[in-house]
């Protein structure tokens, strides 16, 4: 990684990345920076987890929770995250199913040592480098399993790939790009799955959940939308649904459909994320879209989720035939038209009347609805000539989107184009609708959506939290990073706005649910900008904290304020090169901060005075500056100024290592920042030695020459022990001889005294033996008790001095740890400002 920065906590793997609903099970996590990671934080709050204690020691076993899904927790895809010392982890997908739930075993890498799995059962594994996972399950004749396996879905690395074999090895179905395989089996019999990554790759990160199931799979809905507040009649298109029927012949990857009728109720459709059932993973040029994800519950289980988004205007199913322009389907605007690319090469034709001056948007939703399609349209206007003879003339072809808000790291170009429709003339016009993709694949699963719908200006926002700079400027570098404070540091936010329907006015944005301790200024997002950053700053006696907060904007929208809440983001892997992998990114469900009340920023840099700076614009400004340094990090500084284009060329501010003040200059007359408010910080990147929780190191050291005594104490008192035990097993056995002898002499005198009953000296020989023997008798129980107490006591004593060996080796790991990690290490750190709130005036006219 070309970032050397301060820790802050990675969430890389949760393992098994799901379970059965109702059930407890053991959980293993992994990733970066996990110190005293101790807490995991789920969207569903019916979904807990505890550490698992170590049965030794009664300690956390590192990295590994109880979880338990209570049983009213939905199926679904929810998200968790670890909390620890250095701040709340990035989300990882985390599935909850109805399905019983196995491990696949690391011995199933061959056919002959396949898994046996039962149909109705959730496996899951990991792909390990060039190997194959085998499972074996049985089916009987005519009998349709749907294999389904999830990956790239659930924040995996695997790209997974299915082949199915019959017993004898022979090739029956399979799948390169995974997801679903859908087989009828052609007899009663065994059959072989074979799971990989498609290019073999493997490891901790490849994991994967795969599902033997006969339940419900719904592969897509018509209509794919809806108004929001409205009630309306859906159909599902899948297979193993309840009381569906055959669909008129329709097939994917050459498998019968089946539909089913039902009844939706959408809620309402504010733009907010409360609109947005987020289990479904929404890739960025998805941020648009709002609606919900429905599930059919049925007896045999519950269905894969399908999206039903909210439409723009009222929506007009296609009605064929449509396919060539005289069979053009009439509409009136505004709505939304929703139709099919099939079968293969389908074009559909749909007219409508305009009038001169009114305005719409044009605009194709499907490859946003999840699928691999490339919609085009072509607009036409229709006229007649003096004969009556139709003449047409094309308007505008519309495209593919390029635009791109979020760069590499956030991808948000689509293959969905859109047009703002002007009408020059009154009459008819036409559009053609196509994939560009597909003209000899059919799959009636490719749906879009094409609203025309009047001019209403709007916007919705992605709060993303953005990396660092990286060492090397050249670095291509995208990395995965959370939002965490210590002590005196600001830390940037990007804010991106999906500008809809030609809206260019200002927005304002705040972020709501902050700590005590920690204060964001309000940022402007200038006229037709589509990015800002927002800055985060905790003071130097912020405490510890961690949850989730909101970006909001706010925006005149007509003659009304209109409040947008951001949507959340995130990387889902750290990519080394983006140039040479594609960098993977997702909506979250939330935006999570995190402060540590134990660290400080290394650098702290603000304004001497926390005012507004204000200056007329041409003018000169200066603002001085003071700066704290701590630790090990005093080096000269160059600060940058970064927020704000207009200040992308000033100079660097070269601060001494021996000074901790400084004074920035702004020439408003080089530098020609429009009227207005503008908020700003100043970066640069400090070098030092950072030491990671010395304390920590201290209070190990000091716990384990604790453990060790106690250790050592407790053996000693083993040993005493084992010593009282020797002797009381000596004494037990005398005791024992010396009763046995008694019993022996009395069964002697006994015998006498009954041979010869007049002799009264055999007589009071035996009397006193069996006195002799009782007592014998009675120190000879005494001594077994104390031979059982002893015992005990030793028992007791030695697994005393056991656990203490355990945990004295345990404490001395831990400190040994603890000091290797609490060392001093070379590190670069980003430091960035406290933000620079500058009031440009406009320059007075002479």
């Amino acid at each position: 990684m070309t970032h050397a920065e301060l820790p802050f906590v990675r969430l890389s793997t949760i393992f098994p990345p799901g379970g059965k609903t109702g059930t407890a099970f053991e959980i293993t996590v992994t990733g970066a920076d996990m110190d005293e990671a101790n807490q995991l934080r789920f969207s569903q709050t019916n979904i807990t987890a505890k550490p698992k204690l170590s049965k030794q020691t009664g300690e956390p076993e590192p990295n590994k929770f109880i979880v338990t899904v209570a049983s009213n927790v939905p199926p679904g895809l929810y998200e968790v995250r670890v909390v620890g010392r250095f701040g709340v982890s990035n989300p990882r997908a985390f599935v909850v199913g109805d399905l019983p739930e196995t491990r696949s075993p690391d011995t199933n890498h061959n056919a002959e040592s396949a898994a046996e799995v039962a149909l109705g059962t959730v496996v899951n594994g990991r792909a390990d480098a060039n190997a194959v996972d085998y499972f074996k399950f049985a089916a009987k004749k005519g009998q349709r399993v749907l294999i389904e396996c999830l990956a790239e879905t659930i924040d995996s690395r695997m790209a997974d790939a299915l082949i199915l074999y019959d017993a004898g090895g022979k090739e029956l179905e399979r799948q390169r790009r995974g997801g679903l395989l859908d087989f009828i089996a052609p007899a009663d019999g065994q059959f072989i799955l074979a799971v990989s990554d498609f290019t073999y790759r493997g490891g901790e990160e490849y994991f994967y959940r795969l599902t033997f199931g006969a339940g419900p799979r719904i592969d897509f809905i018509f209509p794919p939308s809806g108004l929001p507040n409205t009630t309306g009649r859906y159909t599902l298109y899948g297979r193993n649904l309840p009381g569906g029927v055959p669909a008129k012949g329709w097939s994917m990857d050459g498998k019968p459909l089946e539909q089913l009728q039902v009844e939706i109720e959408l809620p309402g459709g504010p733009a907010a994320p409360q609109s947005w059932t987020a289990g479904l993973a929404l890739k960025p040029a998805e941020a648009v879209l709002e609606g919900i994800e429905y599930r059919l519950n049925t007896p045999h289980g519950v269905s894969d989720p399908v999206w039903l988004s909210f439409a723009t205007a009222p929506v007009v199913t296609e009605q064929e035939p449509n396919d060539q322009p005289r069979q053009a389907q009439k509409i009136s605007l505004p709505c939304e038209f929703v139709g099919q690319f099939y079968p293969a090469g389908d074009r559909d034709w749909l007219t409508f009347d305009a009038r001169k001056g009114d305005v719409y948007w044009i605009e194709v939703f499907s490859h946003r609805l999840g699928l691999a399609t490339a919609p085009f349209a072509l607009v036409q206007l229709v006229t007649k000539d003096g004969q009556g003879e139709e003449k047409v003339s094309d308007l505008q072809e519309l495209y593919a989107s390029d635009a791109n808000l979020g760069g590499p790291e956030f991808n948000t170009t689509t293959r969905d184009p859109s047009w703002r429709f002007e009408v020059k003339e009154q009459g008819i016009y036409r559009v053609q609708i196509r994939d560009l993709f597909h003209p000899f694949e059919t799959n009636p699963g490719f749906v879009y959506r094409l609203s025309l719908r009047k001019e209403k200006p709007d916007f919705r926002l992605v709060a993303l939290p953005r990396a660092p700079p990286p060492l090397n400027k050249d670095a291509k570098e995208a990395v995965l990073w959370t939002p965490f404070l210590r002590r005196g540091e600001t830390m940037p936010i990007q804010v991106f706005a999906f500008r809809r329907d030609n809206f260019s006015g200002e927005i304002q944005l705040t972020v709501e649910g902050l700590p005590p301790g920690v204060a964001c200024a309000t940022a402007i997002m200038g006229t037709n900008q589509n990015s800002e950053l927002l800055f985060l700053t905790a003071a130097e006696n912020a405490q510890t904290w961690s949850g989730p907060i909101q970006v909001v904007g706010r925006a005149r929208l007509g003659d009304s304020e209109s409040v947008r809440v951001a949507r959340a983001a995130s990387l889902t892997w750290t990519v080394p090169d983006y140039n040479n992998e594609a960098v993977r990114s997702r909506l979250t469900r939330d935006l999570f901060l995190a402060v540590s009340g134990a660290e400080s920023a290394p650098v702290t840099i603000e304004p001497a005075e926390n005012r507004t700076w204000e200056a007329a614009a041409g003018s000169k400004l200066q603002i001085p500056l003071k700066l704290t340094r701590r630790g090990e990090f005093q080096e000269t500084l160059k600060l940058k100024a970064s927020g704000v284009a207009g200040l992308d060329g000033l100079k660097e501010l070269d601060v001494d290592s021996k000074t901790n003040a400084a004074t920035l200059e702004i020439d408003l007359g080089l530098h020609k920042l429009l009227p207005g408010t503008h908020t700003f910080c100043l970066r640069t990147q400090a070098k030092g030695k950072y030491h990671n929780n010395p304390e920590a190191a201290k209070e190990a050291e000091e716990a384990a020459k604790q453990a060790e005594k106690l250790a050592a104490d407790l053996s000693a008192e083993a040993k005493k022990a084992a010593d009282a035990l020797a002797t009381a097993v000596k004494a037990a056995e005398e005791a024992t001889a010396q009763a046995n002898a008694s019993a022996e002499k009395f069964a002697a005198t006994k015998t006498a005294a009954e041979t010869t009953p007049a002799d009264e000296e055999l007589i009071a020989a035996r009397d006193s033996a069996q006195k002799e023997s009782e007592a014998a008798v009675e120190k000879d129980k005494s001594a077994a008790e104390a031979r059982a107490a002893a015992e005990k006591a030793a028992q007791e004593a030695a697994a005393k001095a056991k656990e203490a060996e355990a945990k004295k080796a345990a404490a001395a790991d831990r400190a040994k740890a603890a000091n290797e990690k609490a060392k001093p290490r070379e590190v670069t750190v980003t430091v960035y400002s406290v933000p620079i709130t500058l009031q440009v005036k406009a320059e007075e006219k002479k």
